[in-house]
This record gives structure tokens, C-alpha cells and sequence, in this order.
């Protein structure tokens, strides 16, 4: 393979820092935290998330995610990330997870199952990625679904800040449409870590504006 071209190729291929369509490397692995704040008409809320992945073998990502919003409501699952398709310019992969969530601290199962879509780009000036995710959630032991549909694009400066934009959808059965926007920059810190930096718009109830700071670590 000529150098130019397999350079080429690593950019398009190089996996974003949050998983998506990529699986991390055996051996290999990334965690995420985030906590999020805003102040809403009926007062103030918060979030936390934390995300970690591991790779097993080139076929296989385990991992776990973790959310709690406020003393309402969250969930707590482990995950299994098997790839579909790897081509010179897009991956996909599904991802299927269990475990169960919890509305005001009463827990019931929950399962969700995942496609991803992940593209690398390089147009000789900027670089970077795509990822997109569609998911289906049963949650409280089946009589709750959800739909979503995320998606993330993420440019590449090494050793500088780099801005990402986030869009979240979700959509429950019976329920209401709802979005979040997320724009973003992330800070390289030492020893593969970066911080994440945004300000986050939801457009559940009334709207609201909040602050999101999120810390990203590969090992």
C-alpha cells in the first residue's frame, strides 16, 4: 500500500473518541463523564452520564452506560458492540444492551438495541468525523418504548481545540417529539484525555438553555 494513500486511510478510518460505528481496539478502551446543568421555570436540573467501552477482541466492544437525571429518573446498562460492515469510507455497527432504568427510584428491565452509522472525512483543509445512531429502547419491563435518533459530527485538530455538534432526538410511543442540540468544543489535556466544553438546548417542556462539561479519557 503507497504511503499517501494509507495515511488517507487512517484519517478516514480513525475513530472518533465516543464509540458510534467504531469499536475500540483489544485491549484498548474509553471512558466518557459528563454533568450538565441548567435552570429551568420549575427550577433547577441536572444530569450525569458516564459511558465506558473496553475492547475484547477486533469484533467485540463491551461496555456500560450509566445516566441519572436529578433524583427523577435514569438507567444503568451494559452493552455488547459488534461491527456490520467496515468499507474505505463508512462503518456500521449494532450494539445491543440490558439492564433496567428507574422512574423517581423505582427500577424496572430495560433493553435498547443500536444501529450506527460512522464516516471519517478529509478534505485536505479540515478533517473529521459522522457518526450517526438509531435506537430503539424498551424500558419499565416493556410497557414503555422509545425512539431515537442522534447524530454527531466532530472535526480533527490535534493538540488544539476542536468543535463537535451534538443533536439528540427522541420520540416515546404515545408521547411527545423532543430534541436537544449540543455545540461543543473539546480541549486536549495530557495523557489522552480532552474536556468537553458545551452549551446544551433542549426543547422539552418549556425549553431550556445548560451547561455541559463532560471529560474524556482513552487507556
Amino acid at each position: 500500500m503507497r504511503p499517501a494513500f494509507a495515511a488517507c486511510l487512517a484519517v478516514l478510518l480513525a475513530p472518533p473518541a465516543d464509540g458510534g460505528a467504531w469499536l475500540e481496539k483489544p485491549g484498548q478502551g474509553f471512558a466518557a463523564a459528563s454533568a450538565s446543568y441548567r435552570q429551568t421555570a420549575s427550577g433547577e436540573q441536572h444530569e450525569l452520564n458516564y459511558y465506558g467501552a473496553y475492547g475484547i477482541t477486533p469484533k467485540l466492544t463491551l461496555g456500560v452506560d450509566l445516566n441519572q437525571s436529578g433524583d427523577l429518573s435514569g438507567h444503568a446498562l451494559i452493552f455488547a458492540r459488534m461491527p456490520l460492515y467496515e468499507g474505505a469510507r463508512y462503518r456500521l455497527a449494532a450494539e445491543a444492551a440490558f439492564g433496567g432504568n428507574h422512574d423517581r427510584g423505582l427500577w424496572m428491565m430495560m433493553q435498547k438495541a443500536t444501529l450506527s452509522y460512522g464516516r471519517g472525512f478529509d478534505t485536505g483543509t479540515i478533517s473529521g468525523w459522522l457518526a450517526i445512531d438509531a435506537a430503539y429502547e424498551l424500558r419499565n419491563s416493556g410497557l414503555a418504548t422509545v425512539w431515537k435518533l442522534d447524530a454527531t459530527l466532530g472535526l480533527n485538530r490535534p493538540g488544539k481545540p476542536a468543535p463537535m455538534l451534538q443533536i439528540e432526538t427522541s420520540k416515546p410511543d404515545g408521547g411527545v417529539f423532543s430534541y436537544t442540540l449540543t455545540p461543543s468544543l473539546r480541549y486536549p489535556l495530557r495523557t489522552g484525555r480532552e474536556l468537553v466544553v458545551g452549551v446544551e438546548h433542549r426543547s422539552a417542556g418549556a425549553g431550556s438553555l445548560g451547561l455541559k462539561l463532560g471529560l474524556w479519557q482513552k487507556f
